[in-house]
This record gives structure tokens, sequence and C-alpha cells, in this order.
């Protein structure tokens, strides 16, 4: 039996991070991974989808806008193969990223299946390890409806990218965060898109008006959208994406046998991600909670600080976590939406700025969109920020910081940003 301080199921972004982190404090850890280190986000979701939209957005404008931006090509046309090819070299080079961490800080990295026997004993390949802490870090997988089928024409998002071609047409099931993107990154390849939900609108957790702008940015692109239906059903396209969302995989790996208090198959958790069961601790997707690599991340930090020192009262923040969508435009947001903030503040004062009035966005020719900032009428504390327009995913970085360390829009407005940037939507003057 080999012993550890800290034993880790699940190689993803939660995982690796905090198996790196308790490393580098002075802990022994085994991490267990059954399949590829990176976990759902760099294998099959965020990593390849934005490698492959990052082909699709260039292929459009020069497609598209060549002409308007006085580049004249004929025939303009991609090689779906070789964007796939590009993507798995990429990959490839991540993971042997982050194998090189996990060995620098002499983390031991088990491959195989990990059942959990007790809170305390994990086995894997026939043999048993002990630990005195163990993170649940298993991540999650596409929710299935049992009106369709996978299979055949059938997939979900982590079998869609693996497809051997490019079909000429595709359904897409759920109007969700997932749906979008790949709307969006299918239409922009010129593919038949249809999306389709039972749901009344999109974005529900979004302002109005941000539904409104990606419908209408949906509709340019020759995306169809169907909302409010009584049921989906395919009409004859040549492939079904399933995106209604993701469920923990909270059945997985023995958890079960553990006994840990769950809400639905979501494990709950305390501010510190220790579970009803001492020393165990669940991390990232398993939590239900803002299904983001980021957020994962930031799990990982909060853990590794309380296993390292268990006096930390530090805890998980939830308010402090970016959202982020990768559409056409770019979507994102941190802190409190408009509404949210008028439940809670008598005084709430919002400021507003155009792409269109941006001179960097003029210069890259994206002027759709705006910048939303959402402020307490009395004191100018900054509660949170909405974005839709380009590069709103990263231009989010700025207003995080705005947010969490509690900016006032007076103390924003001494910050200097340069012209010409986008980074000048943040202006409140």
């Amino acid at each position: 039996m080999k012993k550890f301080d800290v034993l880790i199921i699940g190689g993803g972004p939660g995982g690796y991070r905090s198996a790196q982190l308790l490393a580098q404090g002075g802990k022994t850890v085994a991490l267990f991974e059954k399949k590829k280190l990176g976990g759902s986000c760099l294998q099959v979701g965020c990593i390849p989808t934005k490698l492959l939209q990052s082909a699709a957005v260039r292929f459009h404008t020069f497609s598209k806008e060549g002409k308007a931006w006085g580049i004249e090509a004929d025939n303009v046309r991609f090689n779906f193969q070789a964007m796939v090819d590009r993507t798995q070299k990429t990959l490839s080079v991540l993971e042997r990223g982050i194998q090189s961490a996990l060995s620098s800080a002499k983390v031991e990295v088990v491959q195989g299946e990990a059942i959990i026997k007790t809170p305390d004993l994990v086995e894997c390949n026939g043999e048993e390890y002990q630990g005195s802490h163990l993170i649940l870090a298993v991540g999650s997988r596409p929710r299935l409806l049992s009106s369709f089928k996978v299979g055949a024409n059938v997939v979900t998002s982590d079998e869609l990218l693996s497809q051997p071609r490019l079909p000429q047409s595709l359904l897409i099931v759920g109007a969700g965060v997932i749906g979008l993107e790949f709307a969006c990154l299918y239409g922009q390849l010129g593919v038949k898109v249809r999306v389709g939900d039972v749901v009344p609108k999109i974005l529900p957790n979004m302002d109005e008006e941000v539904g409104q702008l990606m419908l209408n940015s949906l509709r340019k692109l020759g995306v169809e959208v169907e909302l409010g239906l009584q049921s989906v059903e395919a009409k004859n396209e040549e492939l079904v994406l399933l995106a209604v969302g993701r469920e923990p995989n909270s059945d997985r790996a023995g958890i079960p046998a553990l006994g840990l208090k769950t809400q639905g198959r979501k494990i709950q958790t305390n501010g510190f991600l220790e579970t009803s069961v001492t020393s165990v601790y669940a991390i990232g997707d398993l939590t239900g909670k803002y299904p983001y690599a980021h957020t994962a991340y930031e799990h990982a930090r909060v853990v590794a600080q309380k296993i390292i020192n268990p006096n930390s009262s530090e805890i998980m923040d939830d308010t402090k976590v970016p959202h982020v969508i990768f559409t056409s435009p770019e979507i994102a947001a941190v802190g409190l939406s408009e509404v949210e903030a008028k439940g809670i503040f008598k005084n709430v004062k919002v400021y507003k700025n155009n792409f269109a009035a941006n001179s960097k966005a003029r210069i890259l020719g994206e002027i759709q969109g705006w910048s939303k900032m959402i402020c307490d009428g009395e004191t100018g504390l900054i509660l949170g920020v909405q974005l839709v327009g380009p590069e709103a995913t990263d231009l989010i970085g700025e207003a995080c910081v705005l947010v969490n360390q509690k900016v006032t829009v007076d103390q924003l407005d001494r910050i200097l940003h340069p012209h010409p940037t986008l980074n000048e939507i943040f202006s409140i003057h």
C-alpha cells in the first residue's frame, strides 16, 4: 500500500491544479486519471472548440468581409481536416505542459480508473493508495435526452469534434451556452444550422437585451432559432447535437459509497469545498456551481490552502466568478446584474457604453455590442459588469479586478486607459 497526504481523483483543471499547489506546499500527492490529463476542458471542451472557433472567425471574416477590408481573393475556402489536425497538435502540446508541471512538482500521476473504498483508501490498477485527504474532481458529462439516442447521427459535445467531416446541416437541441457557441462556430463555416429549445428565451441569466442581440447575430449568420417549442424534432438534418447542459459525475469512481450529502447529482459543500464527510472535498463541476475551468482553478486554490493551512479562513466566493460565452459577438459578465443589484440596493446607477463609439472597435470593424457597468448610486461602488462585443471574454478580466477589489467609479475615472483600445469601453466620461 502506498501512502500520501492527499489523493485526488480526476486530472482536469481542478484536479491537476490542486495537485500542483499541494505538492508545492510540501504535501505528497497522488493524482488518478483514467483518460488523459486536462479533462473535458482540454480534450473535448473549451480548448478544442476555441481553436476551431478561431479558424472559423478568420474564414468568415475573409470570405464575407474581405472586400470591405480591401482584401481580394477568389474562391476562399477552408480545409476542415487541417483545422482538426492543428487542434490535435495544440492539445498534445498543452497536455505535455500539464504533465511536465506535475512532474516538476513531484506529483505521482496514476493512469487508470480509481475506485474509492473508504474516505482514506483508493484502489487503482489492483494497488491500494491511502491518503489523509481525498479530493473529488471527476467533472461532468453531457446530459442526455430519452427522445434522442446517441449514436449514428446523434452526438453530444464530447463526440462532435471527432466527426470525420463537417456536416452539411446540423440541428442543435438546446439554446444554452454550449448550443449557442456551436451554432456560431458551425454557422461561420457555412453549415446550415437550426437551434431548437423548449425555453421561451435564451440566456435568461443575462439582461434581456443580451439575448436579443445574440438572436439577431445568429440570424445574420443564417442560423435558424426556434424557441418555446413543445418538443424539438429533427427535420432531416445530417447531424443532431444534444446541447442540453451537463451533469456531475457524482455516480462514478465509487463516490456513492461515501454517503455524501447531495442535491440531485450535485455534491453539497461548504465554503471550503468540504463535503459532509470529514477530509473529503469536492471541486469543479461536481458541485454544480458555474461549470467553468476557472471555477475549478479557484476551487483548487481554496482547497489546497485549507489542507496546507487548516486554520485558513478564506472561502470560495461565487460572486467573483466571471461568466464567459464564446459566441459571435462574445459575451461576458461578472458580479451583479442590473436586476440583481436593484433587488439589493435602493439606488442603482448604470453606465453604458456602445462599442460603436469605441475607436478600436471601429478599426476592427466589430461595433456590435456594449458594456454595462452596474454601480451603487450612493457610494459609486462597481457592483457588476456585463459585456457584449469584440474580445469581451478578455476584457472581462479588467472588470473582475474592478468588482473584486471594490473599486468605485471615481477611482476608475482616474485610471488612464491607452488609446485607441477596446479597454476604453470601461470609461465613464
